[in-house]
């Protein structure tokens, strides 16, 4: 797959951020106009996606960033000329500040797919997850330190590659640590008991805001 650690860093308190390539389309909705405007999900940082838009969007207003299904919710932040088009920061307001612990890894078998950017949605299988990550089984490797973006039935997941290996059947396992859970909101079938046990674990990590 494309390597996607962008050699581009934002500015932070602490010194320069990495920034994640994904590249990946998605629509931008002005909450208060309800305006909609197609984009490309260009990178990550932790808290904070970077969108290329074909217009301007205002900035420090509230909107929601739809990826097929899936959405999440945030704020412009900054939306600026960029070359032909505009840069926009905006927030991923999903999950309250959590430390991570080491915790145990429960054996699942769980079908997703993988995004990767410009290219068609491969098959994988989620084999474990904690409250730090998941271990991956799929057909390709996956380079450390690459963004990449899943998902299951019921939720979309932005995570950083940490470790991959080649298995002796071909296949590739890597350990992925999470950023960023998204889940759909509707009603999820009885049927799919694995992905509920997914968003449950998950969501021990990434408690809802209070509303």
């Amino acid at each position: 797959m494309t390597p996607s650690v962008d050699p581009r860093t934002d500015a932070g308190p602490q010194g320069p951020i990495p920034v994640w390539v994904l590249g990946l389309e998605v629509d931008v909705v002005d909450f208060l106009s309800g305006y909609r405007v197609p984009g490309m999900l260009q990178g990550i940082t932790p808290g904070e996606v970077i969108v290329s838009l074909g217009e301007p969007l205002p900035e420090q207003r509230a909107a929601s960033v739809h990826l097929n299904s899936f959405s999440f919710e945030g704020q412009i932040l900054f939306c600026q000329p960029r070359e032909s088009r505009y840069e926009a920061h905006i927030t991923i307001d999903d999950a309250e500040e959590t430390g991570l612990r080491r915790t145990p890894r429960f054996p699942v078998t769980i079908h997703a797919q993988l995004f990767p950017p410009r290219g068609s949605p491969v098959d994988i299988t989620i084999v474990d997850i904690s409250s730090a990550g998941l271990g991956l089984e799929l057909p390709v490797a996956i380079e450390t330190g690459q963004a990449i973006a899943l998902a299951s039935e019921s939720v979309f997941v932005f995570a950083i590659v940490r470790h991959c290996r080649q298995l002796s059947s071909g296949l590739f396992r890597a350990g992925v640590e999470m950023l960023h859970l998204l889940e759909k909101r509707v009603g999820t079938p009885a049927e799919f008991v694995p992905n509920r046990f997914l968003g449950t674990a998950w969501g021990k990590r990434f408690p809802k805001k209070g509303r």
